[in-house]
């Protein structure tokens, strides 16, 4: 057979929880982890509609260890649907759910191949008696592997097209724990087709031949550090090539930042008007929306987004609208950006202590040094309350970077609208 198709997928976190949503709105919490589920669903409706040949999973099918009973369940019963289509799953496991605490309860149709740990496996897909590929791979045994299990892999001469399928960390990636790290050298030395990775949750195409290295991503953003649409790789071979590589969309529900311009309006009816407008747009879509939306522009209502309790309380309100079992749009808050009616060029130019401020302001803004030795500053002082543990031991750095930078800009006009009030 010539040409093939097959599914890469990782990294499901099936049943996951949602980062700071449950604890803000206990039904949205329960809807998004049902909204996860879904997108596992869509996967496997998407193998079954495209007619795959074969699917790989590439690590961490569940958030936690073996999952839950339901989740496991769930699982179960999405490969038992392809098993009857007689669609193979090629299986490894991942730093949240390694080998070793997989359920021994828990049964595998026939069509799953689920690889073991500390040695590469090597299984051949067969198809009308005719050998299709090489799948190469090899589990996280525990929890924490940090040898590079890369470099066991070599290809088998005889095999048309093989595959790598492996869960690690690729040299560079300093934002993830370098479990199972790789480099691309590496992965080019095993003289594979096509290396089918999981753990990295961001979809990005390493290399696009000789060989192909591809990280689809995860199946559901799960908080705002995953962002957009969230899915799988479609991938056609044809004589031993890849000739075709697709995004499917799996995601229900989506994370994202949006930015809304509140240059020139009046009042705040002009606003809440501009908010439904863009809730109905979405809605319109087939997806449900979780939003951070950053105000823009120059705006006399400056002064009302600067206020954290009203504008929460507003917040609130338009996300009370929301039913979510079907599509929604919740806004997780609104990030001040905007700026009030005054000549900043102007005032810039000036010789008082504004202009003084304006300039000491806008270079700690743009020095990411300065802004960095401040962020370790705060995190410091704050080291030994509770918050401050939690934040240490998080992995939302760009997201903190993030907060950081919102603090900076309100300071910044909260310090300016007072001094040109008392001007006045």
């Amino acid at each position: 057979m010539s040409q093939f198709k097959f599914i890469h997928a990782a990294d499901l976190h099936i049943e996951s929880p949602y980062k700071g949503v449950s604890k803000m709105n206990e039904s949205l919490g329960k809807s998004l982890v049902e909204h996860g589920v879904k997108a596992y669903d869509s996967l496997i409706q998407a193998a079954l509609d495209e007619a795959v040949d074969f699917m790989l999973i590439a690590g961490d099918s569940f958030d936690s260890e073996s999952g839950s009973l339901s989740a496991q369940y769930r699982f179960v019963r999405g490969l038992e649907r392809l098993n009857k289509a007689d669609i193979p799953v090629f299986i490894i496991c991942g730093n949240h759910d390694p080998l070793m605490s997989w359920s021994k309860h828990l049964q595998l149709p026939d069509n799953v191949t689920l690889f073991a740990a500390d040695e590469v496996q090597q299984h051949t897909v067969v198809k009308n008696n005719h050998a299709l590929a090489e799948i190469y791979g090899v589990s996280f045994g525990e929890k924490e592997e940090f040898n590079s299990l890369a470099k066991q892999f070599k290809r088998n001469d005889k095999a048309s097209f093989s595959i790598g399928l492996l869960h690690g960390t690729i040299a560079g990636n300093i934002a993830h724990t370098p479990y199972c790290p790789f480099d691309l050298d590496t992965l080019r030395a095993s003289n594979l087709d096509y290396w089918a990775l999981g753990h990295i949750h961001k979809r990005e195409v390493i290399s696009a031949q000789h060989p192909m290295v591809v990280y689809p991503g995860n199946i559901q953003g799960r908080h705002f550090n995953e962002t957009g649409e969230k899915g799988c790789s479609l991938v056609t071979v044809e004589h031993g090539k890849v000739v075709k590589h697709d995004f499917i969309s799996l995601s229900d529900v989506v994370y994202d930042y949006y930015d809304l311009d509140v240059s020139g309006m009046e009042g705040i009816g002009d606003f809440q008007k501009a908010i439904h407008t863009l809730k109905t747009e979405l809605t319109t879509s087939n997806k449900s929306y979780l939003l951070r939306i950053r105000l823009k522009g120059k705006t006399d209502l400056h002064n009302i987004f600067s206020n954290y309790a009203e504008m929460e309380a507003l917040t609130n309100e338009l996300n009370g609208e929301n039913v979510y079992h079907d599509r929604f749009v919740f806004i997780d808050k609104f990030i001040n950006e905007s700026y009030p009616e005054i000549d900043l060029e102007s005032r810039k130019q000036s010789s008082d202590f504004v202009a003084d401020l304006l300039q000491r302001f806008e270079e700690l803004e743009g020095d990411e040094k300065a802004a960095g030795k401040l962020l370790i500053d705060i995190l410091d002082e704050i080291s030994t309350t509770k918050v401050g543990r939690e934040l240490k031991n998080t992995d939302f750095e760009e997201e903190i970077k993030g907060e950081l930078q919102q603090i900076l800009t309100t300071a910044k006009w909260k310090c300016i609208d007072g001094l040109i009030k008392n001007e006045r």
